[in-house]
């Protein structure tokens, strides 16, 4: 009867994860719109700004300058993608612990992109890395959550 109970409480803390990230996510969305000003950069370190910046397209803004329908494309592509990972973490089994975490990664990621372009019809990105004048794309949250997940899965796999 324990035992039963224990196993349970692991499948709880897929969501723990998820929800977790998203609350991080979102707060993290949230103190940048209240505190710094659209195009707005704060530096942070000598490699890190924040420069709050929303993003009509997908990652590295691809789509971005499209008439809109991008929002939609996106937000179906974000809502098959949760579905389809979500159903892959249903049939996992109970010991590829890693593989579910790098999922739940992954879901947490996109449940919290898609959150934005529904409320918004666009992404909050604010991490701006840089070394001098070369800047990677502004990103946020949730894009790290994505990339560690797939590191993830990517290191279980080779």
């Amino acid at each position: 009867m324990k035992n039963q109970y224990l196993k349970k409480f692991k499948n709880w803390i897929y969501i723990t994860i998820i929800i977790f990230i998203l609350i991080i996510d979102a707060s993290s969305k949230y103190w940048i719109t209240q505190y710094i000003k659209i195009y707005e950069t704060k530096k942070i370190f000598s490699i890190l700004n924040f420069f709050h910046v929303h993003n009509y397209g997908a990652a590295f803004s691809l789509l971005s300058n499209e008439k809109g329908w991008q929002i939609w494309f996106l937000s179906i592509i974000s809502v098959l993608t949760i579905l389809v990972v979500a159903r892959i973490i249903v049939k996992s089994k109970k010991q590829d612990k890693k593989k579910i975490t790098g999922y739940s990664f992954i879901i947490a990621g996109a449940i919290g992109n898609l959150i934005d372009r529904i409320i918004y019809g666009f992404v909050i990105d604010f991490i701006d890395v840089h070394i001098n004048n070369w800047h990677f794309a502004t990103f946020n949250v949730a894009d790290c959550s994505i990339f560690i997940g797939i590191i993830m899965l990517i290191r279980i796999n080779y």
